[in-house]
């Protein structure tokens, strides 16, 4: 009778065992399923974000609150300019700053410079540049990149020329109407810190469209 007893204590003790670890596993559970959807929704929040801060509806341009503050200031320099050389020289200044300044740039595929390059190029500049200097760009959606980057600290115009650009896409059959007034750009870049990136620019630029000069080549060393 006694053994009946003990075996039967035994059997309810076992039974208990068994439900709180079943009960464990379930709580465990729901934790972590709680858990991942509150980090789900802090990542949400922590997306980062932009929104444009200054643009120029003449030209079409547009920057976003993310630039540096240098670029906010050559950009702005652009509105009240008047005169065809210093527009280009400007533009040409903006183009490299964009460009080159890739610290602030959510992922690689933020190719901005592209609205100063030549409408009918602006798909193999934007191909050009993921190809090459943002090849290797990681992600920075949730504000969480280690990357060092370069950030443009200052561009100088060390000298400008006229000269005569050939668009290729035009008319083939008369060369003479293909080609182009330009202006050709020299530029020095200096960076807040040298990453190895280019230090010296020299931009061509031709009219494009009614209102634009836009950057139709840009060659380094």
């Amino acid at each position: 009778m006694e053994e009946k007893k003990k075996n039967k204590q035994k059997k309810k003790d076992w039974m208990k065992g068994i439900f709180l670890i079943i009960l464990l596993f379930v709580i465990a559970g729901i934790v972590l399923i709680i858990y991942g959807k509150v980090q789900g929704i802090k990542k949400q929040e922590e997306v980062v974000v932009t929104n444009v801060y200054d643009s120029i509806e003449k030209y079409g341009y547009e920057i976003n609150d993310n630039v540096t503050d240098y670029y906010k200031q050559e950009f702005a320099k652009l509105k009240d300019m008047t005169e065809e050389e210093e527009i280009a020289k400007q533009v040409a200044k903006l183009f490299v700053i964009d460009l080159y300044s890739i610290n602030y740039k959510i992922n690689k595929y933020e190719v901005t410079s592209t609205q100063y390059f030549y409408s009918d190029k602006r798909d193999m500049h934007r191909s050009k540049v993921l190809d090459t200097i943002y090849k290797l760009v990681h992600d920075n959606s949730y504000d969480d990149r280690k990357q060092e980057l370069p950030e443009v600290s200052n561009v100088e115009v060390k000298k400008v020329e006229k000269s005569t650009f050939e668009i290729e896409n035009e008319d083939k059959k008369d060369k003479n109407k293909n080609k182009r007034e330009s202006y050709v750009v020299l530029l020095k870049i200096e960076y807040v810190k040298d990453l190895g990136y280019d230090d010296e620019a020299e931009v061509t630029l031709i009219k494009d469209g009614d209102n634009n000069i836009s950057v139709v080549k840009l060659r380094t060393k």
